[in-house]
């Protein structure tokens, strides 16, 4: 056995995610994804204006820089750009922490949290949600008493969604500032309906927000996201960065989209109809589900069992969605929710569903 260092780590098992659906014919509902399509010829629209060296060169990003801190607000060195919303938070988890110190994070969540706090061995603290699905904020005043280093908050968050509106963020922001714990917000489902904080930069030095082109911008397949926060932390995180922090073809995406954003707004506004169309339609159904602030709804199934049957049963028609979720929550699962129109489709196999059970 060559490598010696670090052996903890061989203990940690690291899948790919899976990539068996079928992308041409199947509906997507399982990954938060952009559900339609971009127009066809997009890309080459995109792509078409640029110089004859473009590909031939290192990447230049001073041009999403530009238009993020006109997007926002903000000055340019408030800002870097980083591999999606997980490549920020492994740059806050390496520069931010030691081996050995508490961090938290509001649970269940997204899994590269507990992923990161593994590799870098880190205390995590999750705070879990009660029974009926709402923030443990007892559990999180006791999670501050012990001094931790960092707070991460999904705003909003995803499965169980809390959202949280900027009053209420900058009591967070206080009380991690009480203890010198940096808050870092998790905005990557914030296009959908929830508050920003970016507002409390400029009154709090102990917040960062977390942004993505995955979620609401609807391009997953770039990578990119970016951190934002007063000049002197993002001075600190840009000291690791890569020689380059992203790669030519994501900043051209990226930079058409911030120029045409209201291709982009209009699909989420869109998204945010069906959402609230589709609860009614499930609620009618005898399926309750949790969702007001993201592009995701969580159903309740009622039981592991039912779940297990309801998520192979869509499956089976290439309907993916995400479930059941495990330990106490097994018996909700998750669906993304994009134009109307498109989750007619979830919605006629549904009622099969509930057919063929009553049956």
């Amino acid at each position: 056995m060559f490598i010696q260092r670090k052996n903890f780590m061989r203990n940690l098992e690291r899948l790919r995610v899976s990539e068996g659906r079928d992308l041409i014919n199947g509906l997507r509902l399982d990954r938060n994804e952009k559900v339609d399509i971009w127009p066809k010829g997009m890309l080459a629209k995109i792509f078409e204006d640029k110089a004859d060296c473009f590909l031939s060169v290192y990447p230049e990003s001073s041009g999403v820089y530009e238009r993020l801190a006109k997007f926002h607000n903000v000055n340019e060195d408030q800002i870097i750009l980083c591999s999606g919303i997980d490549g920020g938070l492994k740059t806050l988890y390496e520069i931010m922490t030691e081996p050995g110190d508490l961090i938290g994070v509001a649970a269940p969540t997204y899994a590269m949290y507990q992923i990161y706090a593994k590799i870098f061995q880190l205390q995590l603290e999750e705070i879990l949600y009660t029974k009926d699905l709402q923030f443990g904020f007892e559990q999180f005043d006791d999670f501050l008493e012990k001094r931790p280093t960092m707070f991460f908050l999904p705003n909003p968050n995803q499965p169980i969604e809390s959202c949280f509106d900027l009053a209420q963020l900058e009591d967070f922001a206080q009380k991690t500032l009480d203890k010198n714990c940096l808050f870092i917000i998790d905005e990557a489902y914030h296009m959908f309906g929830s508050e920003s904080g970016i507002d409390l930069l400029s009154k709090y030095e102990n917040v960062v927000i977390a942004r993505t082109f995955s979620k609401g911008f609807g391009v997953p397949s770039i990578r990119l996201g970016y951190l934002i926060s007063n000049a002197s932390n993002i001075k600190m995180l840009t000291t690791t960065r890569m020689a380059h922090e992203s790669n030519s073809l994501s900043n051209a995406v990226a930079e058409y989209l911030l120029d045409n954003y209201e291709m982009v707004e209009d699909y989420n506004l869109n998204v945010v109809k069906a959402r609230n169309e589709t609860k009614g339609i499930l609620a009618s159904l005898g399926i309750n589900s949790h969702g007001e602030n993201g592009n995701y709804l969580l159903l309740d199934l009622g039981s592991e069992s039912r779940s297990k049957q309801y998520v192979k049963f869509m499956t089976d028609q290439k309907i993916y969605i995400k479930g059941p979720w495990k330990g106490d929550y097994a018996q909700y699962v998750t669906i993304t929710i994009g134009p109307i129109q498109l989750m007619e489709r979830f919605i006629i196999a549904t009622r099969e569903f509930l057919s063929k059970e009553a049956s």
